[in-house]
Formats: structure tokens, sequence, C-alpha cells
């Protein structure tokens, strides 16, 4: 596995990690930069300045999309969700727990989100709808993830 780029928005949030390179990013309004980055957590760190859950989304898939990373896991590392976004077509992988769970996606998806424009209601806490509504307009894969991380594919949600 090559680059996972890991989006935090508390110290507190980082858990287990998945195998290969892991950057840990922390999207924050510099509340706890100094705390992060002085905390060994066996992993690279990185702090991208963000102000509200989709402006720190932007912020890290960002850095993961300037680093080269293979998938971003964002908002929780989960074993199923980190599964879910590998491989060649583009994936996006939301959590429904609200007011929004975790948020994964592959460099594939990455790729495809640079060419969105990102009107000021993604950067508020708004961001999982406009992904989703991005992504299904595009025809790209959706996932849908709760807790227990069943898996849903949005289109077959939506449909039925």
């Amino acid at each position: 596995m090559g680059i996972n780029v890991i989006g935090i928005t508390h110290p507190g949030q980082v858990g287990a990690l998945p195998g290969g390179t892991n950057v840990l990013v922390l999207a924050d309004d510099g509340t706890f930069a100094d705390e992060f980055l002085d905390t060994d957590l066996h992993a690279h760190q990185v702090v991208v300045r963000a102000h509200g859950r989709g402006s720190a989304f932007f912020g890290v898939a960002d850095k993961a999309r300037e680093l080269g990373a293979d998938r971003v896991l964002f908002g929780g590392v989960h074993d199923t969700a980190a599964s879910l976004v590998t491989g060649e077509d583009p994936v996006l992988v939301l959590g429904v727990r609200p007011p929004g769970g975790p948020i994964a996606c592959n460099a594939a998806f990455l790729e495809e989100l640079v060419n969105w424009p990102r009107p000021a209601r993604a950067y508020r806490g708004d961001v999982d709808h406009w992904l989703a509504e991005n992504a299904l307009r595009e025809g790209l894969r959706v996932e849908l993830v709760s807790w227990v991380m069943d898996t849903v594919p949005m289109r077959r949600k939506l449909t039925a």
C-alpha cells in the first residue's frame, strides 16, 4: 500500500493506522497545532489551516493530492472504509452518522474533485452532501457506511 493521508480535526482522533506510509494531517484553526506537532504519533505529521468541516476536508484532500496519496481517510480511520477506497476507479465513501461521519476517497477521486467548483456551502458542514451530489452527477461510485461499517451503494439507496 502506498501513501495514506489521514485527516483529523483533533489530536484525540488518532487511532490505529492502516498499513503503508501514513501522513497525519491536522485540519485546525491553530488551537491544537502545537500539541499535535509535539506528539510522536509514529507517522508523518502536517498541519493545514481550516475553519469548519468542509474547509478541513478540502485542506486535507488538497494536501493528499499534493503528496500523491493513494487514499484519504478523514474524520475517523476505519478498516472497511479504507478497504473500499482502493483501486483505479474513483470512489467516495461517506459515513452516515450525523452530523457527518468519516469521508474516504482514493487518488482517482481526488483527480475528479480538483475539477469541481467549490461553492461556499461546501466549505461549511454541507461538504458530505456536496461531495455526493457531484460524484453521483459524474457517475462515480459512492458508498455509504454506518459506524458498524455496513455498506449500502448510494445509487441503490436513492432508487429503492
